[in-house]
């Protein structure tokens, strides 16, 4: 992986901690985020059902998808309806952040 800095207006974050990453793949495109595109996330470790988040699985693949709690089970579900929607115990999930913004450019 590689990192820079990128430039974003400050009413685009609240407080706390954030960070961006760059999209890859079309899994959340009917939430209106496409492949290239910059989310900007707040860094959290936890999120409410129905939430966007960055969640990280079995330690070693990091995936943005809609969060949502299943009894005891935690899904991960796509904006995508070519993809499933996949769902894990809730020890092999770790939310790493909130989607807050986006940035795209054209």
């Amino acid at each position: 992986t590689h990192s820079h800095t990128i430039m974003v207006p400050p009413e685009m974050l609240g407080p706390g901690e954030h960070y961006a990453l760059e999209v890859r793949g079309d899994s959340m495109i009917e939430a209106g985020i496409f492949d290239g595109d910059t989310v900007l996330i707040k860094k959290q470790d936890a999120a409410s059902t129905g939430e966007i988040v960055v969640a990280l699985v079995d330690d070693e693949e990091a995936t943005l998808k809609r969060l949502r709690r299943r009894g005891n089970s935690v899904a991960l579900e796509a904006a995508n309806p070519a993809y499933e929607t996949r769902i894990f115990p809730p020890d092999r999930v770790k939310v790493q952040g909130r989607l807050v913004g986006l940035l795209r450019k054209y």
